[in-house]
Order: C-alpha cells, then structure tokens, then sequence
C-alpha cells in the first residue's frame, strides 16, 4: 500500500538510493526497481535495544545507519518511541511514518503516507505503483501448471478466499457458489491460493477439489506474483494478496465487507472493489452448499465484466 508513496519519494528526488529493513521476501519483489540499495533483514538484533526504555541510550548504532542521509519509520504508535530514540542518537533526520490513519481519517493509504512524506520536506510524485514479477517465475508457474493437467499456457482464474482478519472473509457458502459458476456455467479452470495464515481454509480448500478447483499453497511472494500476473482473473477479499494483484496488473475483482475501501481498496486499472455485507459468524461456515442464487449480483456482475 505504500509501494507508490516511495515510487513517487524516488520520482521526485532525482537519484536517491533506498535502503530498506524488511522481510527479505517483500523486497525481492522490487528485485527490478532502479531505488533499491541494500536490503537487511528486520529480525536482526540490532534494532532490538531501541525497543528497550534503558538499552536504546548506550546501545551502538544500528551499521545500517551509520552512513546515511535520512532514516524513514514506518509503523503506528510503537514504532514512534523507535523514531524518536533513533533521532536522539544519529546524526541524520528520522521520521516516523505512520503507516496508515486512524479510524476518524477516510482516506486511502497511499495518500496519507505520500502527506507525510511531503509534510517531512521531501518532494513525492502522485504515481501508481507497478511491479513486474521476476521473469524466472514464468518457467514455474508454467512447470505447474503443466503438472496440474491445465497445460502451461492456460490462464486459470484466481481464488483467494483467505484474508489477514477472519472478520473480512467473504462467507464461503458463497465463495463456493463462485466456484461453481466459475466452472459448471462459465466452463473455467479455477485455482484456489492458500497463505500462511490461511489454516483455518484447509478444509474448504479440499471440498472445493470436488468441484474440480486445483489448490496452490506454500508459495513465495514472487512466485505468486508470476501467478497473478498470468492469471485471465482474480478475485479475493480485503487482503495483501489483494494489493499485489493490483499491482502487477491483473483483473482483480475485490470483496469488502467491514472494512471501508476508501482506505484499503487496491489501486490499479483492472481493479473492481465490490461492497457486500455479511455477518463474521458466517464467514466460515460451508456446512451446506449455498445455491448459485446466493451469490451478490454486485459480485456476479463484476465478475462477468471482468471475463468480458
């Protein structure tokens, strides 16, 4: 979500080189863009002192740090007491960023964190971020789908009913009356992605086998990438996976529910947000399954639009 503030950060700082403290996996899906410098992993031990009320003052200064001209936070309240320690022992401006507002601000992320980068006195293009999966990713996704009996030049569509809240999980009784229009009606080969916080999925992932959905799990970020990119179409709840769609390009349509997408919505050409209401103690419920009728005809809709 905040890919395209520093996109836009690099655009109008002319030759600014961004080093990031992050998840490995994360960054290397940005392993083509120009800005980035070094990459360090976030579960190093040298930050961790700075979290500390006594250590941070006499603890040595993190070697990432050591040589650079600003250091950028990003996080919510936590992360601001970091900030301002680190401010007190380097010698360069630290910002804290916070990474997305809070519930009285309705406004989309990208925007709010592109403010405060502005308000910190840097100059931020308006930019839509892009990213562009590794081009060795293809020969797997191709490999897998050659195993999969789909061939390797099919484009299935993409189900990706997990999410990162259960509370934002579009029912499955109609995720499964998706699947099967998708398939019976449309004549579609589905694949459905499981994520590592998707355990709680398992078991709708092996009924929906018996419709005939090919089930994906255990990938990399830029693994999945390659497979969104190649996909005629996604569709998912208010979720990272969600976002990466976005920006690799795909035909996404996005389910909210208790979330507001004026916040949260991905950005990108092909995406459609659609708003439906449910109540969460639904969401994991697929004791029966739902008659094709069940499905939102918002939901049908967009899906249709996007196959067209």
């Amino acid at each position: 979500m905040v890919l395209s503030a520093l996109e836009g950060l690099w655009l109008g700082n002319s030759g600014i080189l961004l080093d990031f403290i992050s998840k490995k996996e994360h960054v290397a899906l940005l392993a083509d863009k120009p800005y980035v410098g070094n990459v360090y992993c976030s579960d190093g031990p040298e930050l961790i002192p700075f979290f500390h009320e006594d250590l941070w003052q006499a603890a040595s200064i993190p070697a990432c740090m050591r040589d650079v001209g600003a250091v950028l936070v990003f996080g919510q309240a936590g992360s601001r007491m970091v900030a301002e320690r680190l401010a007190r022992r380097l010698s360069c401006p630290v910002h804290w960023i916070q990474s997305f507002p809070d519930e009285s601000r309705v406004e989309p992320v990208a925007d709010f964190v592109r403010e405060q980068l502005r308000g910190c006195g840097w100059q931020v293009e308006q930019t839509i971020a892009r990213i562009e999966p590794p081009a060795h990713e293809a020969s797997f996704v191709a490999e897998w789908l050659e195993r999969a009996g789909l061939g390797a030049g099919c484009r299935p569509v993409l189900a990706h009913p997990g999410s990162g809240g259960r509370r934002k999980i579009w029912p499955l009784r109609r995720w499964w009356s998706l699947v099967e229009l998708l398939i019976e009606e449309r004549r579609l080969p589905v694949v459905l992605t499981l994520g590592p916080a998707d355990e709680c999925l398992v078991d709708f992932a092996k009924g929906v086998r018996e419709l005939g959905v090919h089930v994906l799990s255990g990938l990399s970020l830029p693994a999945l990438s390659s497979f969104l990119a190649s996909s005629r179409l996604y569709v998912g709840n208010d979720s990272g996976v969600s976002h990466l769609a976005a920006a690799v390009g795909a035909e996404s349509v996005v389910i909210f529910g208790p979330t507001n997408p004026h916040v949260w919505a991905p950005v990108g050409p092909g995406v459609q947000v659609v708003r439906a209401s449910w109540d969460e103690r639904d969401s994991l419920d697929w004791s029966f399954a739902a008659p094709r009728s069940f499905l939102e005809e918002e939901v049908r809709a967009a899906v249709e639009r996007a196959l067209a």
